[in-house]
């Protein structure tokens, strides 16, 4: 880890389904009180060991609690079959990704937020807009829509809200 101002650990917790999920928690050396969380994972099919680091350490060193980890059935995270990108499978581990953060003792948990980039960042945007814990959002380059037409509607969202929770 390049900055000594943060310290990262290895973790676990489990995803939608039992799915084991696996990830480093980052957490500021120097912290008073309890600190917001941002969860953070990558888009597509790529991995935590993919330059996340880096921006997981700018964040722990601003203060912030971050968990970053891959997704299921990529990297270091369960799940079969391998390589499979499931994009409701990957917003409900978002979910249980931020419940597992908020219970973290050094962790405000009114105070959390998502972080995603490309694919993920799609997905954050809808984690977001339907999970009340979530504060504020990142979604660095987002894959947001596939065309035009009723995607918009009141019945589609409440539809994917739906779907998110079950």
């Amino acid at each position: 880890m390049g900055d000594t101002a943060t310290a990262r650990s290895d973790v676990e917790f489990l995803g939608a389904g039992g799915v084991v999920l696996r990830g480093w928690l980052y957490l500021p050396a120097d912290r008073d009180g309890r600190i917001p969380g941002v969860v953070m994972a990558h888009g597509f099919s790529a991995t935590k060991e993919m330059g996340l680091d880096r921006y997981a350490e700018v964040f722990a060193a601003a203060g912030l609690a971050v968990l970053v980890y891959d997704h299921r059935n990529l990297g270091a995270s369960g799940g079969e079959p391998r390589q499979l990108v499931n994009p409701w499978a990957q917003a409900r581990d978002y979910r249980y990704a931020l419940t597992w953060l908020a219970g973290r003792s050094e962790v405000d948990p009114a105070r959390l937020a998502l972080w995603g980039s490309s694919f993920s960042g799609g997905e954050v945007i809808v984690v977001g807009a339907i999970d009340e814990r979530v504060r504020a959002v990142v979604a660095n380059v987002p894959f947001a829509s596939l065309g035009a037409g009723d995607e918009a509607s009141p019945e589609r969202f409440a539809a994917m809200r739906s779907a998110l929770l079950d």
